[in-house]
């Protein structure tokens, strides 16, 4: 039994490792395929087979005790790993204390220059912003959306409205997420920043890729419902993970 619980450890232990290590950087890789309401039933059957294992170990120490001791101390590492895996996914999704601003008393004072100008552009007013979580500023429901972390502007969302100057995002350095739907844009040239990874520029008239040159690191591009007659520009994004470049005159969408 002890030689069986081995087995299970090491093979829960390899999965785990790289899951955690190659699965979670990789962006081809097959942890990344799986859904994510299926990553807490994953965790929880990795736990029940070091369970299992410690048990059998349990059983087959008089046989096997080095083989015992070693498949128990990779149980406890294991089950130490599940730990944080699982605290991890129960939290996501939760802000932490502190973690974000709901207010622009912190933002830094450059930053908070450059917004008002971008909101003014737009017809709107810094009175206007719903402050929320990274995760929640993709919805459209309200004037624009707004999420400030430590005094700093990290995702924007100013969809449905003008934007007359790209250039201005570029004095706001921690933007990550950026949506810019119906925007009325057809030239992204003005658009400079190494930091933006998510950018949605939907329902415009955007004719070419090649004008995003300014933001090389985009990881998530949504571009879905523009002009696009061609591809070109789209190599550029080293590291794209995913793209929408559907309902564009395209002829082929790699």
């Amino acid at each position: 039994m002890a030689i069986r619980s081995l087995l299970i450890v090491l093979l829960v232990t390899a999965f785990l490792g790289y899951s955690f290590t190659i699965g979670l950087t990789e962006p081809n890789s097959l942890i990344k395929k799986i859904p994510d309401f299926l990553a807490i039933p994953l965790l929880l059957a990795c736990a029940l087979l070091y369970v299992l294992a410690a048990w059998w170990a349990v059983k087959g120490f008089g046989e096997h005790k080095f083989i015992a001791i070693v498949s128990l101390g990779f149980c406890a590492f294991g089950l130490s790993i599940f730990a944080v895996g699982f605290s991890i996914e129960m939290n996501r999704g939760k802000a932490r204390t502190g973690q974000y601003d709901y207010n622009f008393n912190r933002l830094d004072a450059s930053e908070k220059v450059a917004l008002t100008k971008i909101i003014g552009g737009a017809g709107l007013h810094l009175s206007n912003a719903t402050f929320t979580e990274h995760w929640h500023v993709a919805d459209t429901t309200s004037t624009f959306r707004i999420c400030v972390q430590k005094g700093h502007v990290t995702a924007l969302n100013i969809s449905n409205h003008p934007i007359r100057e790209l250039d201005l995002f570029s004095q706001l350095p921690e933007l990550g997420d950026l949506y810019l739907r119906n925007c009325g844009l057809s030239d992204m040239s003005g658009l400079k920043s190494t930091k933006i990874d998510r950018l949605d520029i939907s329902d415009n008239q955007i004719t070419t890729l090649e004008t995003l040159s300014g933001v090389p690191n985009v990881r998530w591009l949504f571009a879905s419902n523009n002009k696009l007659t061609s591809t070109e520009g789209i190599e550029r994004f080293k590291q794209l993970i995913d793209k929408d470049l559907s309902e564009n005159p395209l002829d082929t969408i790699p």
